[in-house]
């Protein structure tokens, strides 16, 4: 299932030593062994036990520990290479705000470790006197703290490398989420007990079920999203133009949903694409343009591999680049072959794209961005949806229903006047 001691420490764990391409494959396979070992999972103990197993796979550690909250504090749930009876670690409000600082791993070798963070190292150390602690990681979210995973040395001694390191960064926030869910969906488990009489409460919390879903998938998002500080939130805002298109079409619910998560997630193959890319401040070279033109194929691949509860979320993701002219990729796809979801995401990600900054330009004023995709709207995207999007954007700038934006931010620069003058004359180009 995960990657090998030997495969990480023959070919993965020198970065210098090991082309780009191989990294960011090694990367994804890691990524989606661990995201796989979740999802197939028969139960929660399970999870974590198949989650520890990768991640030292995957950084050629033999030795780990996962600890988990328990009534105040953190407990040993799993292990590798440890004895049992390992006790617990004092779960004190220092450590915790000492975690809740960290979103990466902390190296629990260096001079500047906190004392909260040193002593949780010390007694863990003491209480197994042959597990050298090498690095400590907090399992976090916005709405606690619910664990640690401990780590011990590397089988060649030597540092993690960044590859590893941020890797590791991103299975612990995807495990941080999963521990998470697990907690509410244990607490919902219970109260559907109690209140199996109350179907109204029982509704409330399947909806409460849905936002966990989506929580993830937004988590898995950020993290991709993390690469690229020009990207922040970008999927965010995707996602809710994409979905009051969708309504707007009278899709039905089922196919919302689809485009939603497909939506937050269309971006997600750009995990195998350099951050020197992704970051470049002058003209992409065609080699670069190339391997940037890759990631929608890389975000079906991951997408295909999870059991979505909607329909061709990764298909969606994989054509959100295609155009009706056929001059998109990754396929070349043509008018019909483009399913509607796949057209929906793609004009919304070319408008968010161009009113946001990027490194190699700052954002486009509103009218202009508008200008450009009125004169494609035929040839590249999609009629109907193209007069949806402007009816909408008009609606929001003329205050109308008096709702949370969708189509604009605070940081969009235009006259609402000249705005609504521009959108009421593209909307009669479009009929």
């Amino acid at each position: 299932m995960g990657i090998s001691a030997r495969q990480t420490e023959n070919g993965l764990s020198t970065s210098k030593r090991v082309p780009a391409g191989r990294r960011e494959a090694f990367k994804l396979k890691a990524l989606h062994d661990f995201t796989s070992c979740l999802s197939r999972a028969r139960n929660f103990d399970e999870s974590l036990h198949l989650a520890l197993m990768v991640i030292l796979g995957t950084c050629s550690i033999v030795k780990g520990a996962l600890f988990i909250e328990e009534n105040g504090e953190f407990r040993l749930r799993v292990s590798r290479g440890l004895p049992p009876g390992i006790p617990p670690v004092e779960k004190s409000r220092e450590l915790v705000a000492a975690l809740r600082r960290s979103s990466r791993p902390i190296p629990a070798r260096r001079q500047t470790v906190s004392g909260p963070v040193r002593k949780a190292v010390d007694d863990i150390e003491r209480a197994v006197p042959a597990f050298r602690v090498d690095h400590l990681c907090s399992l976090t979210t916005r709405s606690g703290s619910f664990g640690i995973l401990v780590l011990g040395s590397t089988l060649t001694g030597d540092a993690l490398t960044p590859m590893q390191r941020e890797t590791l960064g991103v299975m612990t926030s995807i495990l941080s989420t999963h521990i998470a869910n697990h907690r509410v969906v244990a607490d919902v488990s219970r109260l559907n007990e109690i209140l199996q009489v109350q179907v109204g409460e029982n509704e409330r919390l399947l909806e409460g079920m849905q936002e966990i879903f989506l929580d993830t998938i937004r988590a898995l998002a950020a993290a991709i999203e993390a690469k690229d500080p020009y990207t922040r939130g970008h999927s965010e805002r995707v996602a809710k133009i994409s979905v009051s298109i969708a309504k707007g079409l009278g899709l039905p619910e089922e196919d919302v949903q689809a485009i939603n998560i497909a939506s937050i997630l269309h971006d997600v193959g750009k995990i195998g694409t350099s951050r020197f890319i992704l970051s470049k401040p002058q003209p992409l070279t065609p080699a670069e343009v190339r391997e940037i033109q890759k990631h929608p194929r890389t975000s079906f691949d991951i997408l295909s591999e999870i059991r979505f509860p909607y329909p061709n979320v990764a298909i969606l993701a994989r054509d959100h680049h295609e155009r009706l002219d056929g001059s998109g990729y990754p396929e070349g796809k043509t008018d019909r072959q483009i399913p509607m979801g796949a057209r929906i995401i793609a004009l919304a990600d070319t408008f968010d794209a161009m009113v946001s900054d990027r490194p190699y330009r700052d954002s486009l004023p509103l009218l202009v961005a508008l200008g450009r995709l009125r004169d494609c709207i035929r040839s590249h995207y999609d009629l109907g949806v193209g007069r949806i999007f402007f009816q909408g954007l008009r609606r929001e700038i003329a205050g109308e229903p008096k709702e949370a934006p969708v189509f604009t931010t605070r940081s969009m620069r235009y006259s609402p006047e000249e705005a609504l003058c521009f959108i009421d004359g593209a909307l009669k180009e479009l009929d």
